[in-house]
């Protein structure tokens, strides 16, 4: 089936929506909430080398992100550009995926920290093959601003949808695991494989737009250099890295702030994350209708506000206090739900100014350099945290931590986030493109193509 200019039927948009799970799930909330747990308090390794291996990592993660993008744009194929890379991708993303939760029989830590330094070089070259191209298909589905913002909405609510089921399906597969290293490989082999079969149903089920393909890069370095010069791309790029970065901050030390000052059984921390994301699935109706009724941008700074608010509570919890918990982990919905779509709404609309200026369709380009800077700084965040701890004097499986530790996590949860927030709350702000620019630019691109010899 080829796409066209009309809305995508809704259950079009499901399917579509579906390949967030990998990305989302696998890579974005169970990696980021549980892998420096998993490297410190299972795979046994010191605080401040997991947090330089994730740094590694996700240096390797942000490189490659623009590389492969680029060469999607330059791709010439009768699949289209994007498709042979998920197809690609797909498989050796599973196998890798349940390989990271995997406890190698190796005696010395320096040598099970190469192990995952390894596994997960291959694992985000795979995830990167198969998200890339796919996230460069979104503007390319959906034409007019309104009809992406939903088409993201779909694939954030699947998003954060699976991500509720991973979090409540989580206690029964530790439960029912032998051992806590027993049950994080299960739980890897199981996300590993639904991770996959989405692209897989993606490949066969959507047609890329033969124009676009012949209106991408034409291989001059040119085509990076006008992404890079574009203000706008730099605006929604900062609005995105500061959303993100908050959310990967308090996904890394969360569960150290639930076990060691709430007092929160380690076993019943995926509840709170369960609680956050269904009340994000709740809010997400609430933030795209806050889309249509004002600009992108007016939105985001709404819900964004809330968000800010939740975290300062957090600095207030007295120890071993639990049920405050719940309660801001709901209101916590309304902003991560608005992370999850605005930042990435405002972000697509940025192609049409990108192809204005004369540099051809590049969504992989694009897609590609905004994930490298991004990982980067959120890469950097995480070294620093994995260090803060080790130099607080954290102590891994410690039945308490030292003042200074506890101070840290509290800081780590509260006003850090609450810094990048604002930061993004003012990049949103002085984001460039409207709804009624936006239309002036497609109109032009409109009339330009029409213009075109062979068009």
């Amino acid at each position: 089936m080829t796409t066209s200019a009309q809305p995508l039927p809704r259950w079009r948009k499901l399917l579509f929506g579906l390949g967030e799970f990998g990305p989302s799930v696998a890579g974005g909330t169970v990696i980021p909430f549980y892998f420096l747990f998993f490297l410190t308090d299972v795979a046994g390794i010191r605080p401040g080398l997991a947090g330089t291996l994730l740094l590694a990592s996700r240096v390797w993660d942000a490189v490659n992100d623009p590389l492969v993008g680029t060469i999607s744009d330059r791709t010439r194929s009768r699949w289209g550009r994007r498709r042979p890379f998920m197809l690609a991708g797909a498989l050796p993303m599973a196998v890798f995926y349940a390989l990271l939760w995997w406890v190698p029989p190796l005696d010395e830590a320096a040598t099970r920290a190469v192990y995952y330094f390894a596994v997960y070089f291959l694992y985000d070259l795979a995830i990167t093959l198969v998200s890339g191209p796919y996230y460069a298909l979104t503007p390319e589905l959906a034409l007019d601003t309104d009809e992406r913002t939903s088409l993201i909405s779909y694939r954030m609510a699947v998003s954060i949808g699976a991500g509720l089921l991973a979090a409540v399906a989580l206690p029964f597969v530790f439960d029912a695991a032998p051992s806590t290293e027993a049950g994080f490989l299960w739980a890897g082999i199981g996300i590993g494989a639904l991770s996959a079969v989405p692209f897989l149903l993606i490949v066969a089920a959507f047609r890329e737009r033969p124009g676009f393909q012949a209106q991408s890069a034409d291989g001059k370095p040119v085509s990076i250099s006008k992404v890079l010069r574009n203000r706008a791309f730099w605006l929604a790029l900062c609005v995105m890295a500061a959303a993100w970065m908050a959310i990967a901050v308090v996904e890394a030390v969360f569960a150290y702030y639930l076990v060691y000052w709430a007092g929160m059984p380690e076993g019943d921390t995926p509840l709170v994350l369960a609680t956050i994301l269904g009340s994000a699935a709740l809010f997400l109706p609430v933030v795209n209708a806050l889309a249509r009724r004002f600009e992108k941008k007016q939105a985001f700074i709404l819900c964004a506000l809330t968000w800010a608010a939740v975290h300062a509570a957090l600095w207030w919890i007295p120890s071993h206090t639990l049920a405050p918990i719940y309660l801001i982990a709901f209101f916590a919905g309304l902003g991560v739900a608005a992370a999850h779509v605005l930042p990435t709404a405002l972000a697509v609309d940025v192609l049409e100014s990108i192809e204005l200026d004369g540099g051809g369709r590049q969504e992989g380009a694009f897609g590609g350099m905004s994930s490298f800077i991004q990982k980067l700084a959120t890469s950097l965040a995480l070294l620093a945290i994995g260090w803060g701890l080790e130099l607080s004097g954290y102590q891994a499986g410690a039945s308490q931590q030292t003042q200074a530790t506890l101070i840290t996590l509290r800081a780590l949860t509260s006003w850090v986030p609450l810094a990048l927030i604002v930061v993004a709350i003012v990049a949103a702000r002085a984001f460039p493109i409207t709804r009624e620019v936006h239309r002036r630019m497609s109109a032009e691109l409109e009339r330009r193509r029409a213009a075109a010899p062979g068009e």
